[in-house]
């Protein structure tokens, strides 16, 4: 939580309020969580440790680390009192009684108004009258407005510079605004700020591209999350409201945690290396891992369990540690990361007792799937969503905003349990239709809208990634009809490649739902899986997907979504709730699932019924 009166889950703190968003708090409070490097002063971190060395390996040695929960001193005295800290934001406040404006700081309590007479009203006499007496006084509310660059910067919009430029009048100490809604309008215009020294502006025109930069006014490279600025950004600024949906988008990562990976042939190596890795990331010689105090720990592991493999426990420690292993630089890519865990999720692996519990069914035990070869039973798995960064105005700019000063080792991260099904498809045939005329050239009208756009170069969509996630959305929705779950807890995972031309061999979909606040899952998800039940569900998500309200518009749609992401996909079909999509509603098409008005053969499923 941010702090023991501001509670918040341990999983917003990943997203959707992480590092740089501002969250809004009951009674007119509004803060924004500070950066990583104020987060544990000097408690440690090791009892917060996530252990998953395939993906602290993939983040080049940085730990996963769980954002602290408050404890109270009676519950635990070690770790008792620790909060995240956050700062106000945004600065100007107003009161809503009689206008007056004031610009606060980033830390202290509530602010109340001041009560000083700025022009004479009625309601400025409520404010005169109560002025010593705190709690008839009002208090400051936060402004709506802020002001964002590409780079993720923000700050206050800026009220002083636009009332007086525009206005034309000189910027002085003694001046002081008022704030005043109404009038003859409920628009923007409506909102008027006023000086005592009698320039006026109203908001209007304030959200039109480049507005600042007509007055002159560009970044200042603001970061209050990290209480620094970076004086040499001045790039364009854009405004938008504190709590647009635009204003924060998380960067983040999730893995599914395999807990057996071949290397380690028995699990006492396992066990050794995710200790080794715990105890030697804070434990280094110039920055490097000390190889010989590895070895004399491995070893002394051996006096306890005797069938530890000593050269792989030293390698893979110093592997995950140092970023330096030959199987690491091999799996770079998202794809090839995520062929390991596609590997393991299509077979029987595990036990209940286990953090991963799948069962493998061939298609030969379900009936009329013949588009399936497997589906696999997760009773049981751990979902691992490490927070790398955020962005602003675009979810797509080109780099993540800082979210530490100096170089941590670590990354937030949350660990969630919960079940799902894995659908694996028939890659043969899979590949037979995507070469298919028709739908190459469906596919690639979604290519030349992400081109025409600029979000992407010369990559060539893949077909297969567009009906796989196409799908996992339809069945998303029929699913949360059926298993206890709502469509926003449940989640889907596309194993297969995403642009055209990669030698990944996969094609399949993982649906599951996880939970940081549960053990294991309720089942009603794994239990839809079983035969004689799936099937029905599949039937139904397919069928439905046959007709949208918003049809023929929606089928006969050009491109539309965010840039033309999309072809026939809207909110009445086959877009989720953002919690669920992993690829942030973007590369749907039902046309090539269920073919379109002019051509049948284009949809994979057309003549399934």
């Amino acid at each position: 939580m941010v702090y023991n009166k501001y509670p918040l889950r341990r999983d917003s703190l990943i997203s959707p309020w992480g590092v740089g968003a501002i969250v809004p708090f009951p009674y007119d409070e509004s803060l924004m969580v500070s950066g990583i490097d104020f987060w544990f002063g000097d408690y440690r971190i090791d009892d917060f440790i996530i252990l998953d060395e395939r993906l602290t390996k993939r983040l080049g040695g940085k730990q996963l680390v769980m954002p602290p929960d408050f404890r109270e001193r009676k519950q635990d005295a070690e770790y008792a009192e620790m909060r995240i800290p956050a700062v106000r934001f945004p600065l100007w406040h107003y009161c809503p009684v009689c206008g007056n404006m004031d610009k606060i700081g980033e830390s202290g309590g509530k602010q109340f108004c001041d009560g000083k007479p700025r022009r004479k009203s009625q309601e400025e006499k409520y404010c005169d009258k109560n002025r010593g007496k705190k709690k008839g006084l009002p208090q400051l509310v936060p402004e709506r407005f802020v002001a964002v660059c590409e780079n993720g910067h923000i700050e206050d919009f800026p009220i002083m510079e636009w009332v007086h430029n525009r206005a034309g009048y000189a910027i002085t100490e003694d001046c002081k605004l008022i704030r005043s809604t109404g009038g003859s309008s409920s628009a923007l215009s409506g909102i008027r700020y006023t000086c005592v020294c009698g320039a006026k502006e109203t908001m209007g025109g304030a959200f039109e591209r480049a507005a600042l930069d007509r007055i002159e006014y560009f970044c200042t490279g603001n970061m209050p999350w990290l209480g620094i600025k970076e004086n040499s950004c001045r790039e364009s600024l854009t405004v938008l409201q504190r709590g647009a949906s635009n204003l924060w988008f998380a960067d983040l990562l999730s893995s599914v945690y395999i807990p057996w990976i071949p290397e380690f042939k028995t699990m006492a190596t396992k066990n050794c290396v995710d200790a080794g890795i715990k105890i030697f990331t804070s434990q280094r010689i110039d920055g490097k891992p000390d190889l010989e105090t590895i070895k004399k720990f491995v070893d002394s592991r051996l006096e306890f369990e005797k069938d530890i493999d000593t050269n792989i426990a030293v390698a893979e420690i110093v592997a995950t540690l140092t970023n330096a292993s030959k199987k690491h630089e091999e799996a770079q890519t998202d794809e090839e990361y995520r062929k390991q865990e596609f590997d393991v999720l299509i077979k029987t692996v595990g036990t209940p007792e286990e953090e991963l519990h799948c069962k493998y069914f061939g298609s030969e035990e379900y009936e009329d799937l013949p588009f399936l070869k497997s589906i696999s039973l997760v009773h049981k798995l751990r979902e691992t969503r490490v927070f790398l960064g955020f962005r602003r105005i675009k979810p797509d700019a080109s780099t993540p905003a800082r979210i530490q000063i100096n170089e941590m080792g670590w990354l937030p991260a949350v660990k969630n349990s919960g079940e799902g099904i894995m659908f694996q498809f028939e890659l043969v045939e899979l590949k037979k239709w995507a070469k298919k005329e028709n739908v190459i050239n469906r596919a690639n009208i979604i290519e030349q809208n992400l081109k025409n756009s600029n979000k992407i170069g010369s990559e060539s969509i893949n077909p297969m990634y567009i009906l796989l996630h196409t799908f996992a959305h339809c069945v998303i929705t029929a699913l949360a009809n059926e298993c206890g779950y709502s469509n926003a807890s449940i989640r889907e995972k596309i194993y297969c490649e995403k642009y055209s031309g990669s030698s990944s061999e996969m094609a399949g979909v993982l649906i599951y739902t996880a939970s940081g606040d549960s053990e294991g899952s309720l089942g009603g998800l794994v239990r839809q899986g079983n035969p004689g039940r799936i099937e029905n569900t599949i039937r139904r998500a397919i069928n439905e997907a046959r007709w949208c309200a918003s049809d023929p518009v929606c089928i006969q749609s050009p491109g539309q979504g965010q840039d033309g992401c999309n072809l026939a996909a809207c909110h009445n079909c086959a877009l989720l709730p953002e919690t669920s999509c992993e690829n942030k509603n973007m590369l749907l098409d039902r046309g090539l699932l269920i073919g379109t008005l002019t051509d049948k053969e284009v949809g994979y499923f057309s003549e399934y019924e």
